[in-house]
């Protein structure tokens, strides 16, 4: 601006020195005709009524017919339709082109037909000859532009356009490489400063996408994707977010300083402060510090039949679990924390203040007791049965770490329970059989006991039989026994008579048979309230 308020004043000083001059010509030289003769000749048309060198008036309008010239460059110019161009040889080229403003030395130097093109600056959008709607604001922005509907603000920013479209760039240097590249937009010094044929791309931030030659990648924050070159499809937020390697295709950062361990890795996805990857197609979610994850439904695995081949029914059970070694343990959050930032550039390490935060977070973690099985533990168990078990995360190389898949436990689990339910049904069925035949056994032993007890009693016949008057019952009895007794009853079985017993091995008993009609009669013995035996005898009178 103060160069134009300079050139400006050094207008207002030609002025002034013609309108003095002529003045004085008007009224002192005497080998003029008339006033009128030099009026006409430094006025443009009759209309101009007050003219130059008038006693009353000084020149009160300055007609320009197309350009002005100051020390033989074009300085003030309106050629064409609605052209405006301000600057020592700004528009100097210019044929057909239309409705084209350039404000600065060299500005739209090589315009011809070109419209609808704005340029402030020294040799903003020198090159641009028949390109249409493009906007560069800052020395050399747009320089080498042929392109169309491209906006670029800031020093340099889109310098090396040539026939790229629709790309937008603000900063110093932004796109600055860009040649052939269409719809990318940089916001920031430097950013995107290395691409030239990429396309896509969105960069915010100084620095962002900084060396990027891809497609599709986007980043917002400082220096983010700084180091990424041919890679595409990647999308990084937030201070220095995947800025460390040249990353591969597909990988998404959300967090300041969230990274990876290498080069070259792909579809990863980092979120949270300082995150670390530590292989492709991996998905961390929070830092060494982090103490919990929470969510209101629990995570579902793909899991479709339609997609899965080489089924095989071959997990181990009891094998593998009897193998695993549960331990309560303490985690070493700081060691584990400077192991994965062990390679980071110490540009990138957090300020003191996030530093000390981050700490003391590491060392409340550092206090919990946790339980579980030590991943090199789980790995050997399952390489001894030769069991490839996708539960371990083994380490792919010196950067990365183990970790478990604690869900995947839960195969080789149902199987052991499977095999444990199996072994069940078995002993219960080994069960039943037994207790079938122990219940045989205990029948027979049943039947022997109680023909070992019947053959200990008996009863004998009668003596005399037929009687008259009385009669002996001999009998023997079990050397255990709780009761003992002779039952005589009549041809209807009602009991005429009951004899106590209480001797053991042999005996006998009187029987008085006075009050017995003549007629049979049946007598039994009862022991233990079981019938031993029973016999018939007659009564004669």
């Amino acid at each position: 601006m103060k160069k134009l308020f300079s050139l400006v004043s050094i207008a207002a000083l030609v002025f002034t020195t013609f309108k003095t001059s002529a003045q004085s010509a008007n009224t002192s030289l005497s080998n003029l005709a008339s006033t009128t003769k030099i009026n006409h000749t430094l006025t443009p048309g009759t209309t101009n009524y007050i003219s130059l060198g008038s006693s009353s008036y000084a020149w009160k309008n300055f007609y320009l017919g197309g350009t002005l010239y100051l020390y033989n460059h074009k300085f003030l110019s309106n050629p064409g339709s609605d052209n405006n161009f301000f600057g020592t040889d700004a528009g100097k080229s210019i044929t057909s082109g239309t409705n084209n403003t350039a404000a600065g030395a060299n500005a739209l130097y090589s315009i011809t037909t070109g419209a609808y093109n704005t340029a402030v600056g020294d040799e903003a959008l020198y090159n641009n000859v028949t390109g249409w709607e493009n906007t560069a604001i800052g020395k050399g922005s747009l320089f080498s532009n042929t392109g169309y509907y491209n906006t670029a603000s800031g020093y340099a920013a889109l310098n090396a356009n040539t026939d790229g479209d629709y790309n937008t760039a603000y900063g110093v240097s932004a796109l600055v490489r860009n040649t052939s590249a269409n719809y990318n937009t940089a916001l920031g010094a430097d950013a995107m400063y290395s691409n030239s044929t990429g396309i896509d791309n969105t960069a915010t931030g100084s620095y962002a996408l900084f060396n990027n030659t891809g497609s599709y990648n986007t980043g917002l924050g400082f220096y983010t994707l700084e180091a990424t070159t041919g890679a595409q499809y990647n999308t990084a937020v937030g201070f220095e977010a995947g800025d460390s390697y040249d990353n591969g295709y597909n990988n998404v950062f959300v967090g300041a300083n969230t990274d990876v361990s290498g080069a070259g890795y792909y579809n990863v996805i980092a979120i949270g402060q300082g995150t670390i990857c530590t292989g492709s197609s991996q998905v961390t979610v929070g830092n060494g510090a982090t103490a919990e994850y929470r969510a209101y439904a629990n995570w579902s695995n793909i899991s479709d039949g339609r997609f899965k081949k080489n089924i095989q029914q071959n997990v181990p059970g009891l094998t593998f679990i009897n193998k695993l070694q549960p331990v309560t343990y303490t985690l070493d959050a700081t060691g584990l924390d400077n192991f994965l930032h062990k390679d980071q550039a110490k540009n990138k390490q957090i300020s003191t203040e996030a530093k000390t935060a981050m700490s003391n977070a590491l060392a409340e973690k550092e206090k919990v007791l946790y339980t579980g099985f030590v991943a090199q533990d789980v790995e050997k168990a399952a390489k001894s049965l030769n069991y490839d078990f996708s539960g371990v995360d083994a380490a792919k190389n010196d950067k990365d770490v183990y970790g478990l898949r604690y869900a995947e436990f839960v195969v080789p689990l149902v199987k052991a329970v499977q095999e444990l339910s199996t072994q069940n049904d078995l002993l219960k069925s080994k069960n039943d059989e037994l207790e079938e035949r122990l219940s045989k056994l205990e029948a027979v032993m049943n039947v022997s006991n109680q023909l070992a007890f019947v053959s200990s009693a008996f009863l004998a016949q009668n003596v005399p039989n037929p009687f008259s008057n009385s009669t002996r019952i001999s009998y023997s009895l079990p050397q255990t026994y709780s009761s003992a007794r002779i039952i005589i009853t009549d041809n209807k079985g009602v009991t005429l008579k009951q004899i106590s017993l209480n001797t053991k091995g042999k005996g006998s008993v009187q029987v008085d048979a006075t009050t017995l009609a003549s007629g049979a009669y049946h007598y039994s013995l009862y022991v233990d309230g079981k019938m031993i035996d029973s016999k018939q005898m007659m009564s004669s009178k």
